[in-house]
Formats: structure tokens, C-alpha cells, sequence
């Protein structure tokens, strides 16, 4: 027998590890990002738990076009030409610095103040709880180094018995162990990636879930009538529910900043933004 246990038992004992090491990734995965400490994001902010940075973006430059602020110019080019609406979050501020020469919304997208009020907007999410942060993605993916100690272990008892020519068991507990470090592997490998579920991503999706009940009646899907809603209710619409308002509302401009005539209702991700 080698290491004095036989093939069946070092296989229970190995099934029992793993089903330790499962359960602590497993709970390491739920616990982390469990406290929201922010109050409701935004509709900027909603509309990057949404559908991420583009749907920010268009959510930002819709709020300056319906006050006035963006017009567009030839070559495809957008100009704003008044201030930004007052109290304005960060991103609707860097897109009208953005615009103040006029310039195609490709390079809007890639302006850097842009982007850094991008990054600034998701440090916030992960602030309040509504992401993970890299330091929580790296506990999530640590959780997982039980089940591949775990694989080393049957693995190395494979490997001793084939060079030293010592029995680790019969063919059917050598099979078994060989698969079941295998799917070990593969599992711990599946589970070191960003949570699909777990606290986080669970209260994001709740959040969504309640806010687009509380606002049904603007879902593109029942075909609301636009003349004579605010621009609060346009924005809001576009944060909850994806760009497609603004094709109804202002079509031609809506094409010029991306937003696809083809694309249905978007599918926020189940699990929190890398970015």
C-alpha cells in the first residue's frame, strides 16, 4: 500500500478533502463584497452596473444633448456648446471637456479624461459594495488554493507509484483518483474566476430587479410614449432598461453615438465588472 493506505481509502479521504476545500472557496466566494455601505448609485452609475462603460457614456451625453449642450457637426463630429447641466457627476463633466472641440465619439470614448472618470466612477462602486475590488478578486481566487493543494496531493501519489512501481491501488482507485484530480483542477480553476454569483452580484441584480419594477412603464419593450416625459425619466430609462429610449426620442442622434437600432434589452452581467 502506498504511504501505508489503500487505493479505496486514500480515494474517500481525497473525496472528503475535497469536499472541505469546496465548501471553504465556496464561502469565501459568498462572504466577500457582502456590506454595501453606499447609498443607491446614480443613473450614470446604474447604467455601468447595466450594460458598463458605453451605456454610461451614451446615459452622460444624452443628459448634456437634452440640455443643449452637445450638437452635431459635420464628419460625424459632436460639439458641446454650453455648460454642463448643474451638479452634473464626474463623467458627464469630463465628456463635455471632452466635447468642447468637436471631434467623432469614437475619440470621446477614448479621451483620457474620459476614462479616468470611468475608472473613478467604478473605484466608487467598489467603494460603496457594488463591485469587488482587486483586493477582493484576489481573496476569491486565493479561497480556491485549498482544492489545487488538493490535486497536487493525488497527483503526487500518481506520479510516486508510476516511478517507483509501488501499487497506489487497483486499476479502478488509480482511474478513480486520476479523474478525480482532474475535476479537481478544472474546478478550482473554474472558481478562481470573478464570482457569477455571490453577494455582490446578488444585491446588484435586486437593485436592478426593484428599480426596473418601480419604473415598468418606461421598459422600451412596452412601447412608452415619450412626449411630455422630463429628461429624468429619459436618463433614468436608459440606465435601467439599455440606449434603445434615445432611439425614440432623438433617433438620428442616438445612431451618431453608438447606440444600435438592432440590439435589444441588455443582460446585466451576473458578475461584477472587472474594470
Amino acid at each position: 500500500m502506498l504511504w501505508g493506505v489503500s487505493g479505496p481509502l486514500f480515494l474517500l479521504d481525497y473525496l472528503g478533502a475535497v469536499a472541505v476545500a469546496v465548501a471553504l472557496a465556496l464561502a469565501v466566494r459568498e462572504l466577500t463584497g457582502r456590506r454595501a455601505r453606499g447609498a443607491t448609485p446614480d443613473r450614470v452609475e446604474l447604467a455601468y452596473l447595466t450594460d458598463r462603460a458605453l451605456l454610461a457614456c451614451q446615459v452622460g451625453v444624452a443628459a448634456l444633448r437634452r440640455t443643449g449642450g452637445v450638437t452635431v457637426g459635420e464628419l460625424a463630429t459632436l460639439h458641446a456648446d454650453g455648460p454642463p447641466p448643474p451638479r452634473s457627476p464626474a463623467l458627464v463633466r469630463a465628456l463635455h471637456t471632452a466635447l468642447r472641440r468637436p471631434q467623432t465619439w469614437a475619440a470621446v470614448l477614448a479621451d483620457p479624461d474620459v476614462g479616468r472618470a470611468l475608472r473613478r466612477t467604478v473605484a466608487r462602486l467598489a467603494r460603496d459594495g457594488w463591485l469587488l475590488t482587486p483586493a477582493q478578486r484576489r481573496r476569491v481566487a486565493l479561497g480556491t488554493l485549498p482544492l489545487f493543494v488538493v490535486a497536487a496531493v493525488g497527483v503526487t501519489r500518481l506520479v510516486e507509484s508510476a516511478v517507483e512501481g509501488r501499487a497506489a491501488g487497483g486499476p479502478a482507485s488509480v482511474a478513480g483518483l486520476l479523474l478525480c484530480c482532474l475535476a479537481t483542477a478544472l474546478g478550482g480553476w473554474w472558481l478562481t474566476e470573478v464570482p457569477e454569483t455571490g453577494a455582490a452580484a446578488r444585491r446588484l441584480l435586486r437593485l436592478l430587479r426593484r428599480l426596473r419594477r418601480e419604473h415598468a412603464d418606461l421598459d422600451p419593450e412596452r412601447r412608452p410614449v415619450w412626449q411630455g416625459r422630463d429628461t429624468d425619466a429619459l436618463l433614468t430609462a436608459m440606465a435601467l432598461f439599455g440606449p434603445r429610449p434615445l432611439l425614440a426620442v432623438d433617433p438620428a442622434f442616438a445612431v451618431q453615438v453608438g447606440v444600435d437600432p438592432e440590439r435589444g434589452r441588455p443582460r446585466p452581467e451576473r458578475r461584477p465588472a472587472r474594470r
